[in-house]
Order: C-alpha cells, then structure tokens, then sequence
C-alpha cells in the first residue's frame, strides 16, 4: 500500500514521517480494502492541520482532519478519526453483503394455498 506524505509550509523529518508511516501501516490492519495513503500536514503560525485520505475498494475516499497546536497530537487525531471510518466502513461492507441474495429470490407459496383452477371457472383442456 503506497504511503504518500506531503507538508506545506513546514520540514518533514524523518521521525515525523515515521511516525505517519507508523500510523498509516496500523490502519491497513483494520481494513485490508485500503489502496493508498494521502497524508498532508500543514503548520499555520500556532496551527498543525493534519488530513488523511485514504482511497478504498468498494467505495469512495475516506477523509479525515484534524487541527491542534501539536503536530503529532493532530496526525494521531487524524488516524483515530479514520480508523472509526474505516471499521464503519467495513462494517457496511460486511452487513450489507448478503441482503441481495435473500431478496432476489421470493418465496413460493405451498402446494395446499394455490388457487383452485376449477374454483375460478378455469378449465384446462
């Protein structure tokens, strides 16, 4: 699963990509449908703004955001929010999978419930 971190207007070192790569890897372990990675950190004077997109199968993009003063208080917000979308989204998955099969196939009645033909004034000949 590609990882991609992107920071704008800030230095991205090494300990803060580890820690996204960290981050990034566990949630791949909550939901295996997980394509790619998008994580952008941005700093705004006292701001940290993290969000995280993460492209799924079956299904459009889980985005998630956060914003503190800490930026490693915002990535980890970020991932908790995204982790509770995901297991959401599986969940969804899951649940829904079956419902197809049993409404596509309609009961019929028993053999002692049909119309009489001859009740009806039909006659076969």
């Amino acid at each position: 699963m590609p990882i991609r971190v992107f920071a704008h207007h800030m230095e991205l070192t090494d300990e803060i990509r580890h820690h996204v790569t960290e981050r990034a890897e566990h949630i791949r372990r909550i939901f295996d449908g997980i394509i790619t990675v998008h994580v952008t950190l941005e700093a705004e004077k006292e701001r940290r703004s993290v969000e995280v997109v993460a492209n799924v199968s079956h299904g459009s993009p889980v985005v998630s955001r956060a914003t503190t003063q800490s930026l490693t208080e915002a990535v980890d917000l970020a991932f908790h929010k995204i982790e509770a979308q995901l297991r959401k989204h599986k969940d969804k998955l899951r649940d829904h999978r079956g419902h197809g099969a049993e409404a596509a196939a309609p009961e019929a009645p028993p053999p002692d419930e049909l119309p009489d033909a001859s009740a009806s004034g039909l006659t076969t000949e």
